[in-house]
């Protein structure tokens, strides 16, 4: 890491490298990769690639945090909307005179199996979006409220995220590549919210830890 980012900023990546390397080290690993990729930029690797590799790093830290620090997560709806839509082709076969598409107006005619596919994807869809908001609010808030402005500022920097992960079909006009100030925001946006997630951790329990002592002083000596 840069010796020359404010000594607030080294502190607080350090405590964040710690806590992370606590509860899963890879997570550790994957975030000070992407940090000492955004310092550099090796002569040998494109652009798009550093973009990319920074990207997928600080995702996966995003999403594989809610489940290292061991808050409650929702259950997974089964069968998840993915393996539904696998399914698919194959109902759709089975109904070759089904028209979802068909121009005019009006209502149209679905066979009963193909209704209770589409209520089941739609009721898998719903719930997977929930359960990606809800987790995060476990992790940022105390009354795990979906719509707290911490758990929207999670969800727009891991969408940035994953937007520059992925290579996609195309190639990238270079200039249309976020900026390192860019990627420093929404890695900023992580570190500013996972540091207030493991602070309060370390005050309840030095809290709890506190109060034990306390207990333990003021407890006489055990009846013989």
């Amino acid at each position: 890491m840069n010796s020359e980012r404010p000594l607030w900023l080294r502190e607080r990546r350090l405590r964040l490298v710690g806590a992370l390397d606590e509860r899963r080290p890879e997570l550790a690993n994957m975030y000070e990769s992407a940090l000492a990729l955004l310092e550099s930029s090796p002569r040998w690797m494109s652009e798009r690639t550093r973009v990319s590799l920074i990207s997928h790093a600080m995702r996966e830290v995003m999403n594989r945090v809610l489940s290292a620090m061991a808050r409650p997560m929702t259950p997974v709806f089964k069968p998840t909307s993915a393996d539904q839509i696998k399914k698919l082709p194959e109902l759709l076969a089975h109904h070759p005179e089904l028209d979802l598409e068909r121009k005019g107006g009006g209502q149209v005619a679905v066979p009963a199996e193909v209704a209770v596919a589409m209520a089941m994807l739609f009721k898998a869809a719903i719930h997977e979006k929930r359960r990606i908001r809800g987790d995060i609010a476990a992790l940022l808030t105390d009354d795990d409220n979906d719509g707290h402005a911490a758990v929207e500022r999670w969800v727009a920097a891991k969408a940035f995220f994953v937007k520059w992960a992925h290579l996609h079909d195309h190639e990238i006009d270079l200039a249309s590549l976020p900026s390192d100030n860019e990627m420093l925001t929404n890695i900023a946006i992580f570190e500013e919210l996972f540091d207030g997630v493991i602070t309060a951790f370390f005050v309840r329990k030095h809290a709890i830890q506190d109060l034990l002592a306390e207990i333990n002083a003021t407890e006489g000596p055990a009846d013989e």
